[in-house]
């Protein structure tokens, strides 16, 4: 099973308009709800490519309810902490190529709903032969909690795969995770460095076995310490990007988890990401689309 850990889950609206005018009055030609969260687009993608995926995260109020039942209705394997915070809410507002995201934090957790979390987390590692830490972490948890969570795993020989932000990330590096995927604001953030291989090097330094920066419509990078590649995403004309990079991160982790290389899981995560973007909500794709979206990756090495 793929265990993906995703504490900022959200509930979606996707807003569609002919065309969006600030400061006036902008109505809406469509309206879509989902359940979201990085960590939930991901395990919603793993499911979708046929792998066994469970997501732990966590929910509350009204919009908790909606997001359970939406999750459920997906057919996504979940684990939800029950939180006395009401569930974030997350606009997109799409006019024609424009794409804007409203992203609401989530409410900080109290030191019983995070100790309920990782006691979960305990419990589902023992099913899991790989870990995807995904997306930030609530206030309450302190600084360590995903690097804590990396160690775990470690210890009982689980694979780890991380894509969050900031400290967390260095914290987790020091784990020694098999992969790390950000794109490229977030590796010059946590690292302080503009030189994607400087600051890959440092990440790797610290301890990650494999690095992947995504750089959006432009070419990723992947190392793997002794080899690295280049890898251009198809040419599409998208629908809505919001979540491409969390399909990408499924993709590249399922290839992994069906013993691919590096290389070729990239070319999977980049078709997902792509297909991903063709849809109307953010952590779908279909699969005949990712299927014809393989053949049109570019991969270089240089």
């Amino acid at each position: 099973m793929i265990l993906v850990v995703g504490l900022s889950s959200a509930w979606q609206r996707t807003l569609s308009f002919n065309r969006f005018l600030p400061g006036e009055v902008n109505r809406t030609s469509l309206v879509l709800e989902t359940a979201s969260g990085k960590g939930v687009n991901v395990a919603r993608v793993a499911s979708l490519l046929g792998e066994p995926a469970c997501v732990l995260t966590l929910a509350g109020g009204h919009r908790g309810t909606l997001f359970r039942k939406a999750l459920s209705a997906d057919g996504v394997k979940a684990k939800i902490i029950p939180m006395s915070g009401e569930t974030r809410l997350c606009h997109t507002l799409i006019a024609g190529k424009q794409v804007t995201e409203i992203v609401e934090e989530s409410p900080a957790l109290s030191p019983a709903e995070v100790e309920a979390t990782r006691a979960a987390f305990s419990i589902l590692l023992r099913s899991a032969s790989m870990v995807i830490l995904s997306g930030t972490v609530p206030r309450g948890c302190g600084d360590g909690y995903f690097a804590q969570l990396a160690k775990e795993a470690g210890k009982k020989g689980v694979s780890v795969i991380a894509d969050t932000q900031g400290n967390h990330l260095i914290q987790v590096a020091r784990e020694r995770p098999s992969l790390i995927k950000i794109n490229r604001a977030e590796l010059v953030a946590a690292t302080g460095s503009s030189s994607v291989t400087e600051g890959v090097s440092m990440l790797m330094k610290l301890g990650a076995k494999q690095v992947v920066i995504s750089n959006g419509s432009k070419a990723s990078m992947a190392f793997d310490g002794r080899t690295h590649w280049l890898a251009r995403p198809p040419r599409i004309e998208p629908v809505n990007p919001i979540g491409s990079g969390d399909a990408m991160l499924a993709g590249l982790a399922v290839g992994l988890f069906r013993g691919q290389t590096l290389e070729s899981a990239l070319e999977l995560g980049l078709a997902c990401g792509a297909a991903n973007a063709l849809t109307a909500t953010s952590g779908v794709i279909k699969v005949s689309d990712v299927s014809n979206l393989m053949h049109c990756v570019k991969m270089t090495c240089p």
